[in-house]
């Protein structure tokens, strides 16, 4: 019988999953700019192949993402249709933009456009390519635009090219109806024969115009050079075609062969791309391998080759900079790359100057990566160029862009992009573009122990490979962590010693029974006796309440206290802090909040409210006397008062600039209050009060909103009391109420209110006053529409207009704990963070004025305050374990990401949790080796070498008894490990087991240890540290970082020593290896399944039991308990067992259909998780679960189907629960007891394009709903797909059985949340507003018509929502 069970269920239930990209593609294949937002914005436009990005590069060289929007296709090209008046006039809504033209998947030539109002891109128009248009070698995968905007060219693969002509006739579809294609079916034999039949279709590019003047309307035929291989030729040639725009008709013109004699040039050198050349009329650059030629199509039917740019090679080590100017027909010598000047290398990217003037520039990018930049001037009807020789050097570029201000991206497409400034005639590294891509391998670790699962990823190639550590939400740096020594905190504050100081100069920590004040600076040390505070109490809350003195409320008193000189260098010269105490008659203090010259209490009195102001005594001291006292319906919960220090001047953000004008001047004057005139407070009715402090009135109401939160059954939520609230300015001025349920909450003042009534019946002038024990300040703040303005005269309510009730406009879960808000300044613009079952930040988005949530990327906290230092300015001390961490928040960062350069390919990565250590496996050309490397630095502490010539091919750790292993498979032979068949090739290869063991440093400085075949050998020592900065700018400072790597001190860290244990040599390739079930080994050697297993228990050799073999090369192996699941490169999956009683492996079902396997995981024992090398991923499921295999014929059944677009190449599982545990939501989502308790079975997958996805399992009741939600929005004109594909038919591509189940499109559904709530509705109702380009009959279903519960949607989404972020 088989080993692990003795029986199967029967059928496992059906799995519903929904897919979800965490991480959007970072792998930049095309990029444009242009006009894209407005006329006046120059922007940036990423393809990434699945998505397309939008960002800006500020004025200090960083690029910036303003938006990210998946485009549900695969883009093929990207191209910028120009703004022109006489060929676009009638799109008035476009006036001025350029439109984005891509070619896809879809068999459509899109044209799109950005709407600034809905921060998304809109399709415009689609073009229907034809029938054909998604055959592989018809499809569409080249662009060309006139640089007049006046054509587009569309070509295929092979055979023809098509041009469609703009014009104002055409208004929103863009381009005519009609389209000119060459070679045309019906073409005349003559013409056939002179253009020859057209093979690849290499290269193409419109020839700029020779008309005089850009604004002449009549223009002559427009000309198309056209890169094409003809069959039955040795080299490429270039086709001159003429498309004449009148007569709607395209004429070839002449032929040209690159590969003959060019004057100055060399013969036979391979055509490879036409260039486009905007600056100089009639003319076109051609790069060859090995030189660049300059044509001359100003006479198109006699195209010549004026000018050669020769590509050889001198010297690498000659670095001064060369500079030549020739004629015509010159040799210019443009790079070097080795010793060998017969070298060819070719131009891989290059980009003009944009505006370049009467000189303009083209920077241009050798495939070794070095950079250079010709400028061309004209002498006469002469051709000149200037060429500055490797002014910088990278890694290959896929693309360059020369952008305003001087900047020039190089984009890269397997490492980080640098963007580049053009500066004293050469070119200095700014900043990183963070590419991820590709991902060859991660895995998920729970390192920090902060109970969220971090990812330790593979990315990069050959320099550029690295580790990134890839965590959720904003990225946090940790500065300084203590051990857990703090228990029973109840509050952390920091304070100032004067209100203008720069710094904080206090850290105040409250315990049950105790205060502690701490100084802030390098070290934190306890200040508590020099700074007054009573260390023998508990703290509630304290402030700077006069300039020198600060307020320390306490249940008991409220004490004032002058710090001294020994706590702060401006502090009171006496030898103890001066100190004055006001103490509450018959009650107790509750809550209390602290502002400039008042402290405001709520005693044990239910309702009691009482301000206490501050007088100067006769000897210069501060004393606190009672000013007035109310008392409440209810009992506060919480109290806050705004802040009325002046903030800073608040920049536009990147992405609204050009957008927006001058607000002082558009803004009309709006309702304000004077903030240090209210107070905010948290009741227990439960309700938000804004209250007036002014003297005399009694907390008069100014405003209430009500707290009630009743879902669809009509049963109230418990736990609706606000925990804290605040008054934020974000777009407008709202109130967040954070509640003790995890809700948040945001109220806005009534906009009904407008301003004439506001003038007419409310608000009457407020004069200005001044109370004797307190100056209040008569800074206003806009209510209503506060955007960029301030009120400028200060107004007060009619006593019979008062309380209005606030608006509640937003409602949102971040948890289940209480929620507490901090703001991380005291202006009111500040960002906030929110604390719940993890940390949040609340702040203003960059792309638009509005509030964006994201999480934080740490543990969860139960106390936060900010820390301003001079050595840590913008630092947040988190309470978290009751264990201090003090850190700074990344902003900056596109991608969220920690780089450990290695500077190699890195194919492995595997956690130790024995040793917490990384082991990873690089693996480059002919050399292996598999290292331990430390995951905070990425430091070298041990390495195992393999010989040369060995290449290591799979790794994976092996848990017997109290020992992790590691298990290595290689290959001693070179070559490919199969045939094109799929059939093994001949080799050899072994298996080894390798150990981490101790090796005792005992604080000795000790280098790295290098261990083979042959012995250790010491490689050098070093005192530096490692850093997981990114890597340096020059080949110089690189090549130090490399030797840095491999020469680490490993002093701090324990010694870890790589020891072999066994090896075990086999005829063929080890591709895979897999412990089973802890005693035996599975190996994929070739197309062999070997099952090893101990001898004796003893680790020095492992003995064959059993083997069996596939048709195919077997690539993977997973296990599950005693099933076995292998995926070979041709027959897809294939389930095995072992059974120990016979030492046999049995194969009990397998794959009918033929897939390239990618990687495959098993979830349960019949069901296997299956992706594949062109972009799919399916659940395969047993057909029964007998375990008798009676016969091989057996078929997996296909259960669900996606098609990603991108190969997955690595997917794992994870226990990731979306569903809380509470109850109201529980009920208001319909989700049955029984199937909120079912176990979560989510996956995670990385792509080759830098992509991770989580596959999220869900139930079937949540399934059916998001599935309709799906539909609709598939079909609405905001979220339908981007390309004009049929979103299910492109979800289900490659899938062949009818009836199989599609996994839920989460990147669709996420734009559920960004529609308002008026399209959210017209979503959820069935209307009909579907996109007029492609309607869907869908909705005409009757399930698409049935109104879905919308309560019920948006709480389902929120759980999702925070699940992922």
């Amino acid at each position: 019988m088989a080993v692990g069970v003795d029986s199967e269920p029967a059928n496992a239930p059906q799995a519903f999953y929904m897919a979800k990209r965490v991480l959007r593609s970072s792998a930049v294949l095309q990029a444009v700019y242009g006009h894209i937002r407005s006329p006046s914005t120059l922007d940036l436009v990423f393809g990434k192949e699945t998505s397309l990005e939008l960002a800006v590069v500020s004025d200090d060289g960083v690029v910036q993402s303003l938006c990210e929007q998946c485009v549900f296709g695969s883009i093929k090209d990207l191209k910028i249709l120009p703004w022109n008046q006489d060929f676009r006039g009638g799109q008035t809504e476009f006036y001025g933009k350029d439109l984005l033209v891509l070619l896809s998947d879809s068999g459509k030539l899109s044209f799109l456009t950005f709407n600034v109002e809905l921060h998304r891109f809109l399709a415009v128009s689609h073009v229907n390519l034809g029938p054909v248009a998604k055959e592989e070698t018809k499809c569409g995968r080249m662009l060309a635009v006139e640089p007049r905007g006046r054509a587009v060219a569309v070509a295929p693969f092979e055979d023809s090219i098509t041009v469609f002509i703009t014009s104002t006739t055409a208004e929103n579809s863009v381009v005519e109806d009609k389209r000119l294609v060459f070679p045309a079916a019906n073409a005349e034999a003559g013409e056939r024969v002179n253009s020859g039949r057209w093979d690849t279709i290499w290269s193409m590019a419109f020839v700029q115009s020779t008309q005089e003047s850009y604004q002449t309307k009549e223009t002559s035929a427009v000309v198309l050079a056209v890169l094409v291989h003809i069959h039955g030729r040795f080299g490429n040639d270039i086709q001159v075609l003429s498309c004449d725009i009148e007569e709607r008709g395209i004429h070839h013109v002449a032929t040209y062969s690159p590969s003959s004699e060019v004057p100055g040039g060399i013969a036979g050198y391979l055509a490879l791309s036409i260039i486009e050349f905007p600056v100089v009329p009639g003319y076109l650059l051609l790069a060859r391998l090995g030189d660049l030629l300059l044509l001359d199509l100003r006479c198109p039917s006699k195209p010549r080759a004026s000018t050669v740019l020769s590509v050889q090679h001198s010297p690498i080590d000659d670095e001064r900079e060369v500079q030549d100017t020739l004629a015509a027909a010159s040799v210019l010598l443009l790079f070097s790359r080795c010793n060998d000047s017969s070298e060819k290398g070719f131009i891989s990217a290059w980009s003009w100057q944009p505006d370049g003037g009467s000189q303009p520039k083209l920077v241009l990018s050798m495939d070794s990566g070095e950079i250079a930049i010709a400028e061309m001037f004209m002498e006469g009807s002469e051709v000149h160029l200037q060429i500055h020789e490797r002014l910088y050097r990278s890694a290959p570029c896929r693309s360059l862009l020369w952008l305003k201000g001087g900047f020039i991206a190089a984009l890269i497409e397997m490492g980080d992009s640098h963007l580049l400034e053009l500066v004293d005639r050469g070119l200095a590294f700014r900043s990183y573009i963070l590419n991820n891509a590709p991902i060859l391998d991660f895995t998920l670790v729970d390192y920090h122990g902060e109970k969220q699962d971090q990812m330790f990823a593979c990315c990069g190639v050959g320099r550029e490979g690295a580790i990134r550590v890839i965590r959720n939400g904003i990225s946090v740096e940790k500065l300084l962590s203590t051990p857990p020594l703090y228990q029973g905190v109840t509050g952390l504050w920091t304070l100032r010693m004067f209100q203008h100081d720069k710094h904080h100069s206090f850290f105040v920590m409250s315990f049950v029974q105790e205060t502690r004040v701490l100084s802030v600076g390098v070290n934190f040390v306890d200040i508590s006796d020099a700074v007054g505070f009573d260390s023998s109490a508990s703290t509630l809350t304290c402030g700077l309440i006069e300039d020198g003195w600060i307020a320390q409320v306490c249940s008991t008193k409220v004490l004032l206290c002058a710090p001294t000189v020994v706590a702060h260098p401006a502090g009171d010269v006496s030898s103890v802090p001066r100190r004055k105490t006001w103490k509450p008659r018959g009650a107790c203090v509750s809550l209390g909040a602290v502002t400039k010259g008042s402290v405001i209490l709520a005693l044990s009195r239910p309702g009691l409210l009482l301000i206490l102001g501050t007088r100067l005594t006769v000897g210069g001291g501060v004393e606190l006397v009672e000013i007035q006292q109310c008392q409440l319906e209810a009992e506060v919960s919480c109290i806050s008062v705004p802040s009325d220090k002046e903030s800073d001047p608040v920049p536009v953000p990147p992405s609204m600039v050009g957008l927006t004008e001058d607000s002082k001047e558009t803004a009309p004057t709006t309702t304000g209050v004077v903030v240090g005139e209210i107070c905010v407070v948290g009741t227990h009715k439960p309700s938000v009060e804004i209250l007036s402090i002014i003297p005399g009135e009694g907390f008069k109401p100014l405003a209430v909103g009500m707290v009630t939160l009743v879902n669809s059954v009509g049963i109230t939520m418990g736990g609706s009391v606000p925990e804290t609230v605040r008054l934020a300015h974000f777009d407008r001025l709202y109130i967040m109420c954070g509640l003790r349920n995890g809700m948040l909450l945001r109220y806005e003042w009534p906009s009904s209110i407008s301003r004439d009534s506001a003038e007419d019946s409310l608000l009457s002038l407020r004069p200005k006053r001044a109370a004797p024990t307190r100056s209040f300040t008569t800074k206003a703040v806009d209510i209503m529409d506060s955007r960029h303005r301030r009120s400028e005269q200060n107004y007060r309510m009619a006593d019979d207009s008062w309380p209005v009730q606030l608006q509640l406009v937003a409602v949102r879960r971040i948890g289940v704990s209480p929620v507490t808000l901090i703001p991380l300044h005291s202006s009111l613009r500040a960002d906030i963070i929110a604390l719940s079952d993890r940390p949040w930040l609340l702040q203003t988005a960059r792309q638009s004025q509005r509030i964006a949530y994201t999480s934080i990327s740490f543990q969860a906290s139960t106390h936060a305050t900010p820390v301003n230092s001079p050595d840590c300015p913008n630092g947040v001390l988190f309470l978290a374990d009751c264990s201090l961490h003090l850190v700074e928040m990344e902003h900056t960062k596109r991608l969220h990401v920690q780089r450990l350069p290695l500077r190699r390919t890195i194919r492995r990565v595997l956690y130790h949790d024995s040793t917490k250590t990384l082991v990873i496996l690089r693996s480059e050309s002919s050399v292996s080796d598999i290292c331990c490397i430390d995951p905070l630095s990425g430091t070298i502490l041990s390495s195992y070498q393999l010989g040369d010539g060995e290449i290591a091919k799979c790794m994976q750790l092996w848990q017997v008894g109290g020992d992790q292993l590691v298990l290595v498979g290689t290959s001693l032979t070179d070559g490919k490990p199969m045939m094109p068949s799929g059939e093994p090739e001949s080799s050899k290869g072994r298996i080894l087991i390798l150990r981490i063991e101790s090796r005792g440093l005992a604080g000795k400085s000790m280098g790295l240890i290098v261990k083979g075949a042959t012995g250790g050998v010491r490689m050098g020592e070093s005192s530096e540290v490692g850093s997981s900065q990114p890597m340096d700018i020059c080949d110089s400072a690189r090549e130090d970082d490399g030797n840095r790597e491999e020469q680490m001190n490993a002093a701090e860290f324990e010694g870890w020593e790589l020891s072999l244990l066994s090896q075990t040599y086999t005829q063929g390739m080890v591709l895979a290896v897999c412990p089973y079930l802890e005693q035996y080994v599975l190996a994929a050697v070739g197309n062999n399944l070997h099952c090893y297993g101990l001898v004796q228990d003893s680790f020095q050799r492992l003995r064959r039991f059993a083997v069996t073999r596939t048709r195919f090369v077997i690539t993977n192996i997973a296990v599950y308990m005693h099933r076995i699941a292998v995926g070979d490169c041709r027959d897809g999956i294939l389930f095995y067992y072992y059974r120990e009683d016979k030492r046999k492996l049995e194969q009990h079902q397998f794959d009918p259909a033929k897939r390239l396997v990618g990687d495959c995981v098993l979830t349960e024992l019949n069901t296997a998780v299956v992706t594949d090398r062109t972009g799919n991923f399916c659940v395969l499921s047993a057909a029964d679960g007998e375990d008798d295999c009676t016969s091989p014929e057996r078929n997996l059944v296909t259960s669900s189907w996606y098609h990603m677009g991108e190969p997955v190449v690595r997917i794992k599982k994870g226990s990731f629960a979306y569903r809380t545990p509470i109850e109201e939501t529980l009920k208001l989502c319909s989700v049955s007891a029984s199937s909120s308790d079912l176990l979560d079975v989510s996956l995670v997958g990385c792509t080759l394009l830098g992509s991770v996805i989580i596959f999220i399992q869900l139930s079937r009741e949540d399934y059916e709903l998001l599935k309709a939600v799906q539909a609709r929005l598939a079909s609405y004109h905001l979220t339908a797909p981007l390309l004009g594909n049929d979103h299910e038919e492109y979800r289900r591509r490659g899938c062949h059985e009818a009836d199989v189940s599609l996994v839920l499109d989460g990147d669709m559904l996420g734009q559920f949340l960004e529609l308002t709530n008026a399209q959210q509705r017209m979503v959820l109702s069935g209307e009909p507003a579907f996109s007029h380009e492609d309607p869907v009959d869908s909705w005409s279903l009757g399930s698409a018509r049935t109104r879905l519960p919308i309560e019920q949607v948006l709480l389902l989404f929120e759980r999702v929502h925070n699940y992922l972020t």
